[in-house]
């Protein structure tokens, strides 16, 4: 599918005038959303299709969160919120949107603790693992606070196989209740969103355990407590970043807003107590570059990404996908998907998006027109 770039025009102006107002050129078109119109008449006529990729039929249960595998072509993975008793379930798409796509339910023996109440999941780009957040105080259901990321191998030789009492996982590091989104940083490195404590963390995993072991004393935690964020219980607070400017950009959905953080900034403050656990780093960081992206109508941002120079958001409270230009954070458009209950998106590699809704229990694909 060829994609047409959003282009912005920009007026110059002197110190005591009004700032430039962005005016879009109208024949263009937001290409997740529309295929390019013939004339500017016919712009936002042309409303995209929206296809179910799997329903509740496949075992799709108040889905959270989507990815796709980063070097299994089509493989889509699917994250369940579940229940409290039970831990959270995921759903791996073969072929997705394809006619002979299959869909494979599992759950990992001990996901009770190590994917309990998962609200985000995130692949790794260099080594194929994912980590998951997970939205609740206490894994272990003492009234204490232990809980934090979990790391998973997306082999199916492993993930969700028995591997003793600890389950499946690679690791588990326990320093963030309500972890409310998670991103990749490379390797096992990980950003999260921690509800509990109201800031942005930094998790490295470093070597994995290994299946089903315990061992945590490699791991690495940072604090970044000018990051402030506020957790909005039931909704995600998905991130995602672009890996060639090192900017991070965070829906902070309990102060219905959009933050952008620049990853390469930042001085380590002092170290840290640790907490629940012996670890190789439990630190706070300062002076980190960052600024709010977007606040304005916003009821309940959930989901977020980045294609073809474009920053999508999902609205969890109306179904609303909104466009933004990434340099500018102009928004472009909004698309209204009907789909109340809307969390995690995904652009593939053709640029169309895919989001999941809790609502509906469905998966769905955008297919412009």
């Amino acid at each position: 599918m060829a994609l047409a770039a959003t282009t912005l025009i920009l007026s110059s102006c002197k110190d005591d005038e009004e700032p430039p107002q962005p005016v879009q050129n109208l024949i263009d078109t937001i290409p997740a959303f529309y295929q390019p119109a013939a004339n500017a008449d016919n712009y936002g006529k042309n409303q995209p299709n929206f296809t179910v990729i799997a329903d509740f039929n496949d075992r799709i249960e108040e889905p959270w969160d989507l990815d796709f595998h980063p070097s299994r072509a089509n493989e889509l993975w699917v994250l369940n919120k579940g229940v409290d008793n039970t831990g959270g379930s995921t759903v791996t798409i073969s072929r997705a949107g394809l006619p002979d796509q299959s869909n494979e339910w599992r759950r990992d023996g001990n996901a009770w603790h190590f994917m309990a109440l998962p609200s985000a999941l995130s692949f790794s780009k260099d080594n194929d693992n994912w980590a998951t957040s997970a939205e609740i105080l206490d894994a272990n259901r003492q009234g204490g606070s232990f809980t934090g990321p979990s790391l998973w191998s997306s082999d199916m030789n492993i993930y969700a196989r028995p591997s003793g009492g600890n389950g499946s996982h690679l690791d588990m590091l326990h320093a963030s209740p309500y972890g409310m989104g998670i991103e990749s940083d490379g390797e096992n490195a990980f950003w999260l969103v921690d509800g509990h404590n109201g800031h942005l963390v930094w998790y490295d995993f470093n070597e994995d355990h290994g299946p089903g072991n315990d061992d945590h004393s490699d791991g690495q935690v940072r604090r970044y407590p000018e990051i402030e964020l506020k957790r909005e219980p039931g909704v995600a607070s998905h991130m995602v970043k672009d890996n060639e400017t090192g900017w991070l950009y965070i829906v902070d959905a309990g102060n219905k807003r959009i933050l952008k953080v620049n990853t390469n900034t930042g001085t380590k403050r002092r170290d840290l107590d640790l907490i629940n656990e012996l670890l190789a780093e439990h630190s706070e960081y300062e002076n980190v570059e960052w600024k709010i992206f977007a606040s304005a109508n916003l009821e309940a941002p959930a989901g977020i990404e980045l294609s073809e120079g474009i920053l999508y958001v999902s609205d969890n409270a109306n179904g609303q996908i909104i466009a933004y230009d990434v340099e500018t954070g102009f928004e472009l458009d909004r698309l209204e998907t009907g789909k109340k209950g809307i969390m995690g998106i995904k652009a593939d590699k053709e640029g169309k998006l895919w989001f999941v809704s809790s609502s509906t229990h469905e998966v769905i694909r955008i297919d412009p027109n």
